[in-house]
């Protein structure tokens, strides 16, 4: 039957025909959607100070596309838009009665149904050129596709500040056990430092060795004083003249405070200066060394804090979500043109399938 219809009226049937039922379609049935755009883009921190400390620590800030590409694919994904449906209500809104059968959401739609969906009616491009998202909602009524665009935007800054705050946190988490164990390790030489000294009876055994040490010069000078008096009294008095019984005496008595002075520098007793020093600079070392490893877990956690605020991102929209004036979706002239255009080129191409059929078959 078909083969006795001329090409004129093929054409009417299978182009004109089906090109008039989607322009009435859209004329006088599709349902009126709004569409809400916004324009942000993440940004890291820029210039001050950091940025010196970055350079001295050897780090820089990263790129921001990779944290792009996660916010990217969490506007498009399943989690955001369970969260956003029990905040606005999306399921209802897009399976309203009021609008045709074609654009709705079908009112037993599952899951992976209404996910596909939601990408369809909320577009989200990533430009790594110049950094910049574009978000573009399509809705039902204006306040709606607005309010979508607002709570994709808050939702989606949630999401960069808990990364940031997670990296800040995996960042600060070695650095701060460090400083942790550093600080009870200076609190504790300090604390033994201090029973020693209450042991020791000495606030400064350096300062007390030193004292000590220019006694016994002092003492060691004033016995060979002594003895060369003695040697030159001697070359004219006797032995037994008052003047060298007296120096003999002096020199005796210097001779047995060196003596005493030394035992207690060197001597054997537990208690002798000498082993105090030993232990002092112990416990000197120990505290120095403890104080360096405090300043260098500090360091360490000041550097940390730089190289995690230099990779944090921040949100922001440079340009917030609009609420539309009037419907621009669908595209009605331009979607009515596409279907005829679509048309036409199946039909030729079909057409061109048949008459290649009938010229091999000898038709």
């Amino acid at each position: 039957m078909l083969k006795n219809i001329s090409l004129r009226k093929k054409f009417l049937l299978f182009v004109i025909l089906p090109t008039l039922l989607v322009g009435l379609y859209y004329a006088f049935w599709a349902s009126d959607m709004y569409v809400s755009e916004a324009r942000f883009s993440l940004r890291g921190p820029e210039g001050g100070g950091s940025t010196d400390l970055l350079a001295i620590f050897g780090q820089g800030g990263g790129s921001t596309t990779a944290d792009a590409y996660v916010v990217q694919d969490y506007i498009r994904s399943m989690g955001l838009l369970n969260t956003l449906d029990s905040e606005l209500k999306l399921r209802s809104h897009y399976q309203s009665s009021a609008a045709d059968i074609f654009t709705r959401l079908a009112s037993d739609a599952s899951a992976e149904k209404f996910h596909s969906y939601f990408q369809k009616v909320v577009q989200v491009m990533f430009d790594p050129a110049s950094g910049i998202f574009t978000l573009k909602i399509r809705a039902y009524t204006p306040e709606m596709a607005r309010s979508l665009g607002q709570a994709i935007l808050e939702q989606s800054e949630q999401l960069v500040n808990r990364l940031r705050d997670r990296a800040l946190q995996d960042a600060l988490s070695l650095a701060h056990t460090e400083m942790a164990s550093a600080e009870k390790r200076v609190s504790e030489t300090r604390e033994t430092l201090k029973q020693f000294r209450q042991h020791s009876d000495l606030l400064n055994p350096q300062a007390a060795a030193g004292s000590l040490l220019a006694i016994l010069s002092n003492l060691e000078g004033e016995a060979v004083k002594a003895r060369t008096e003695m040697a030159e009294a001697r070359s004219y008095m006797r032995e037994d003249s008052a003047q060298v019984v007296a120096l003999q005496a002096r020199i005796a008595a210097l001779e047995g405070q060196i003596v005493a002075e030394k035992s207690r520098l060197t001597g054997t007793d537990q208690r002798v200066l000498n082993d105090v020093m030993a232990d002092y600079e112990r416990l000197m070392v120990e505290r120095e060394f403890a104080e360096k490893l405090y300043v260098s877990a500090l360091t360490s956690l000041e550097a940390a804090r730089i190289r995690a605020e230099g990779k944090s991102r921040y949100l922001v929209a440079f340009s917030p979500p609009t609420l539309p004036d009037e419907s621009v979706w669908p595209r009605r002239p331009s979607s009515t043109l596409l279907a005829f255009g679509g048309a036409t080129l199946l039909f030729g191409i079909v057409s061109l399938m048949i008459a290649a059929i009938r010229e091999h078959a000898g038709f």
